[in-house]
């Protein structure tokens, strides 16, 4: 458990369009403007329709997020980077090894594997964002 919230956060999944930013709107609900945080994927995917509905169920809007790239970000000197897999992992290790970054490996489902019906898809979706929230709250809160 954390004492203090680090004064800027990374999460980074495979297409920062689903996990990532969800992880990242929910920490700025939660932390306001205490912490920088952003979120970035190994390749950009598109906005995602059922992650900005599922996110809007919590008053978090979405709908205006672009997706970064990992190779993007000009500034690399977080406090604490999260991946949501191990490909993540790999690749921010390989970015901030030589840093006092602090590493850490959230194994997080993608909710789009399995049923391909809508109504299983968003309760995949939501069980994704719950589970981040839950991560957030007992680390940064």
């Amino acid at each position: 458990m954390t004492s203090r919230s680090p004064s800027s956060i990374l999460f980074v999944c495979t297409l920062n369009s689903i996990r990532s930013p969800m992880a990242e709107g929910l920490l700025k609900q939660i932390l306001g403007t205490k912490s920088y945080v952003q979120s970035c994927g190994l390749e950009a995917g598109e906005l995602n329709e059922l992650m900005v509905s599922i996110m809007a169920e919590k008053n978090i809007d979405m709908s205006g997020h672009t997706a970064k790239v990992l190779d993007d970000l000009r500034d690399t000197s977080f406090d604490v980077v999260i991946a949501f897999t191990k490909e993540a992992e790999s690749a921010i290790h390989a970015v901030f090894d030589d840093t006092d970054t602090d590493i850490e490996l959230w194994p997080t489902p993608d909710p789009t594997a399995g049923d391909l019906n809508v109504r299983a898809m968003l309760d995949n979706y939501r069980a994704v964002r719950d589970t981040i929230e839950m991560r957030i709250r007992k680390k940064f809160a």
